[in-house]
């Protein structure tokens, strides 16, 4: 008698991040759909009344996101921000004070990471009004929360977080246009704008080849500077922490104007810089970099809304192109993983929820 033996087909590396990357344009129209239910969310928390400041607590991921959130807050309402340090409270022991009439606005994809979830207690004993933004509604931090937005993005497996991060994102914009429905001028974010979105991201994904042929250039080095202003800012930070924790890659990412000040010294021959520019008032500057890097014979990847892009992506004139240019960060790091033989959905070390405390 003869026997045959089946062999499963390998799995094909970042299967699940890719799986989730391309869950992106759903979740961003499910989002869009309950907009105005978002915004009037937000809008009742405050009574009708603004706060008096609006402080962003995160870490990882949900940091980058949080920084989108000022720019959309101090754009839309002229609020003053913070991003919270988490250690002054656990670390250094000193008790939260000054936030009675605040919003505090705490972020964690899986609303499971302890430090997270202590410290918005700590703040809402303070006398803050706490918005958990969050993928789990059945969260703890949701739980703390007097408000919960929940993502609603589905499980995500991967370690290297993808769709709850533009959730995120575009979360945020809806909460800073719900602190300010009437706006300043044309700051922050219309249903409209943001119902561009999802075909915008949809047709990012859809271009792996641009990725791949970057991809060729970073696989050639171990260091590179990420570099954008404005909504790019925090689209460059969450690229570089893409590239890091898929690739093993020493990515630092850097605001454009802090670039020029001095880590520009760190990018050569050897050491390229990959620029996100999207169609803002702050991507000139961006753009401008490149007869810069280019004397010091530094490889340069250009990724955004001019013609001329290496990654392009369609120029949308707000600060939905943080979300654009976060998914081309993360196409990269998932093309570059791959081209250097490394699984991204198994990366040294890493665990999908980092138990801070």
């Amino acid at each position: 008698m003869t026997t045959t033996t089946t062999t499963r087909p390998a799995a094909v590396p970042g299967a699940r991040m890719e799986a989730e990357m391309r869950q992106q344009p759903e979740v961003l129209a499910a989002l869009v759909d309950r907009w105005p239910a978002l915004t009037a969310q937000v809008a009742a928390l405050t009574d009708g009344a603004p706060p008096l400041g609006v402080a962003f607590l995160a870490r990882g991921s949900s940091d980058h996101a949080a920084l989108l959130g000022r720019y959309a807050v101090e754009l839309r309402t002229g609020l003053p921000t913070c991003l919270v340090a988490p250690s002054v409270a656990t670390a250094y022991g000193r008790a939260p004070e000054g936030f009675q009439g605040w919003l505090l606005v705490a972020l964690s994809q899986s609303g499971r990471t302890p430090e997270i979830v202590d410290l918005a207690r700590r703040y809402a004993d303070a006398g803050a009004r706490v918005v958990a933004v969050t993928n789990d509604g059945g969260s703890a931090l949701a739980g703390a929360a007097h408000l919960s937005i929940a993502l609603e993005a589905g499980p995500e497996v991967a370690v290297p977080a993808t769709k709850t991060v533009t959730g995120q994102l575009l979360a945020l914009l809806a909460l800073a246009a719900g602190l300010a429905p009437g706006g300043f001028g044309s700051a922050g974010l219309t249903q409209a704008q943001a119902a561009a979105l999802p075909d915008a991201v949809a047709r990012v994904l859809a271009d792996a080849e641009s990725a791949e042929r970057a991809a060729a250039l970073l696989a050639d080095h171990d260091r590179l500077a990420v570099v954008g202003r404005g909504a790019c800012y925090p689209a460059a930070l969450e690229s570089a922490l893409k590239l890091q924790e898929t690739t093993g890659l020493m990515a630092h990412g850097f605001s454009t104007a802090d670039f020029r000040h001095g880590p520009i010294a760190v990018c050569g021959p050897e050491a390229p810089a990959l620029l996100l520019a999207g169609s803002g008032p702050a991507d000139a500057d961006t753009l401008d970099l490149r007869d810069a890097l280019a004397a010091r014979r530094a490889p340069i990847l250009l990724a955004g809304a001019a013609p001329e892009a290496d990654l392009p992506w369609p120029a949308l004139g707000h600060l939905g192109d943080c979300v654009t240019a976060t998914v081309r960060g993360q196409q990269l790091a998932l093309a570059t993983a791959r081209r250097l033989g490394i699984d991204p959905d198994r990366p040294a070390g890493l665990n999908k929820v980092t138990m801070t405390s």
